[in-house]
């Protein structure tokens, strides 16, 4: 009898500290004020996936975007690859959402291995728009140190939020906070 009840206090005990421990993982994550040091949309020509140049300016006026979100990722990063499925699922919610676009920039990649990992995915090349920043220019610019890295710009070009590191895309706080940015920028507008 002491046994059990020694197991039901761990087995509550083991709760509470979870608990606990998803409230301050979410609360770090919720944080209001953007953590990168980049202001603006900075200036920038990315190579495409078929070798033509993409001005990310000339995109922004020609798309009428009204929020776009450029991550950071490789296909020889660990965790790129296992946060890229969640990603992707994140980003079909907003089809149908034309002032939201994506880019998704290969760092340092192939294009060979970046197409194939694509058509393992099964995801459509057009869906989203791929790009490549083989010498670190724009990855520079961007104040990127590792990968992946996500940064959300309104529609006045204005950095609202950079996440480093893998996010957990399907959780409901990203959606609130994107219907958030998605507000923002309309008054931007």
């Amino acid at each position: 009898m002491l046994n059990r009840i020694l197991i039901i206090l761990i087995i509550i005990a083991a709760t509470v500290a979870y608990s606990i421990y998803q409230k301050k993982s979410l609360e770090t994550q919720l944080v209001s004020t953007p953590t990168a040091v980049l202001a603006k949309l900075p200036q920038g020509i990315f190579q495409t996936l078929d070798g033509e140049p993409f001005d990310v300016h000339s995109f922004y006026e020609k798309e009428q975007v009204g929020l776009l979100v450029v991550h950071y990722w490789g296909t020889w990063c660990g965790p790129c690859e296992a946060e890229l499925p969640e990603l992707l699922a994140f980003i079909k919610r907003f089809e149908g959402r034309p002032e939201v676009k994506f880019l998704l920039v290969a760092v340092n990649d192939e294009v060979v291995k970046v197409k194939k990992h694509l058509k393992s995915l099964g995801i459509p090349k057009a869906s989203i728009t791929w790009l490549l920043d083989n010498a670190n220019i724009h990855r520079d610019t961007y104040g990127t140190t590792r990968v992946p890295e996500t940064y959300v710009f309104s529609s006045d070009k204005t950095n609202l939020r950079k996440y480093v590191g893998p996010q957990e895309w399907n959780k409901t706080m990203f959606f609130q906070t994107f219907d958030e940015f998605l507000q923002i920028s309309s008054r931007k507008l």
